[in-house]
């Protein structure tokens, strides 16, 4: 299941295969923008004969750890020698490390689960990758759940990167898969896989660019990189547009990017104030006309007072300030359209074709 920002809401489905809810509820901190905000995914399901909640989080910052330099204190393969239920969710086990990945753990440790009736059930004998952390007031080892851990039988391919990744002292890898976004007209959204999808990463430093490829399947790796600090874009379609963003490459690192792309329509412009003057830092917004609200993009104006706000689908927009702000606030009473009307029915709409780019628009801040 993926999730994406969306303003406001909160998003419920049933998935039909087990006649479940899934909630994701959204604690947007930053509305209206593209960056990453906290999030939690919560799934209602049933475990012996009640239900349970099982939750992680919902949302992923533009590059995520998947490898050993991640927040875990250990990192191995290991058994279980030992399994107690200590309440009605959760079991204390006795572990013996055997691959070790990361950390220098003892040659036995005890852990409780965190969420363990959410976990595949545990017992004595089994064989698992475990990601261990502490407990940050308890300080109590913990393997919690969603976090990668699980029988060995079916995480191979993890074990195989991981096994990787010890050999790599002086670089580390940057992976992940394109998909695009498709919407219907009633709104449904499904996600395809983009093959032979370039991508590119430009190290910070020295401005050098690696490029890869992705598979049929819409998966990429770059070959292994030299530590440093990378600019990554999926944008090298003209009618495509992604998200980009930078990340750190570690020794024995992995770090895992998804891109999702979208038809690349652009709005920009400029918003001045009545002396003519740049506005600049100010959030300007876009949103489908025939349904305000219901989605929208956003920048921020730079010291020019320029912003450019892209990666939009064909449609006619409203353009301004605070127009997607809740009814009634503070915000949006000081709401503005395009090209500088507090009424919405003064409001002149902006007609975007695909992949078509409106620029030098001019948004008026009128007088106060």
């Amino acid at each position: 299941m993926k999730l994406y920002l969306a303003s406001k809401a909160i998003i419920t489905r049933v998935m039909p295969e087990l006649q479940r809810w899934v909630v994701a509820a959204f604690a947007l901190s930053l509305a209206a923008t593209n960056l990453p905000v906290s999030a939690q995914i919560v799934e209602i399901r049933e475990s012996n004969g009640k239900l349970i909640s099982c939750a992680q989080s919902g949302l992923r910052g533009f590059a995520m750890p998947c490898g050993i330099d991640t927040n875990y204190d250990y990192i191995f393969t290991g058994s279980v020698l030992y399994a107690a239920q200590i309440s009605g969710r959760e079991k204390s086990l006795l572990l013996a490390p055997e691959e070790i990945f990361h950390g220098n753990p003892p040659s036995e440790l005890t852990v409780t689960t965190a969420q363990g009736d959410c976990l595949p059930d545990i017992q004595p004998g089994d064989h698992w990758l475990f990601y261990l952390r502490r407990d940050d007031e308890t300080h109590k080892l913990l393997l919690w759940y969603a976090s990668g851990s699980g029988p060995v039988a079916e995480v191979q391919k993890t074990i195989a990167l991981l096994r990787r990744l010890t050999q790599m002292p002086d670089s580390g890898i940057i992976r992940g898969d394109v998909q695009r976004l498709v919407q219907d007209d009633i709104g449904a959204v499904t996600y395809s896989s983009v093959p032979k999808h370039k991508l590119v990463a430009k190290r910070a430093a020295d401005g050098v660019e690696y490029t890869t490829f992705t598979g049929e399947d819409g998966n990429y790796e770059f070959e292994p990189l030299p530590a440093g600090n990378y600019k990554l874009t999926a944008n090298t379609e003209k009618a495509l547009w992604a998200e980009e963003g930078s990340t750190d490459v570690h020794a024995h690192g992995c770090s895992q990017v998804q891109f999702e792309l979208y038809p690349n329509g652009t709005i920009s412009g400029w918003l001045r104030n009545t002396q003519g003057k740049a506005a600049a830092n100010k959030w300007v917004e876009v949103t489908p006309a025939s349904a305000p609200g219901s989605e929208f993009k956003s920048a921020i104006t730079d010291e020019r007072g320029y912003f450019e706000i892209r990666g939009l689908k064909p449609a006619r927009y409203l353009l301004g300030i605070n127009i997607n702000s809740n009814e009634g606030s503070p915000e949006w009473r000081s709401r503005l359209y395009y090209p500088g009307v507090r009424n919405k029915d003064l409001a002149v709409t902006i007609d975007l074709g695909l992949a078509e780019e409106r620029a030098n628009l001019v948004l008026q801040l009128p007088a106060k």
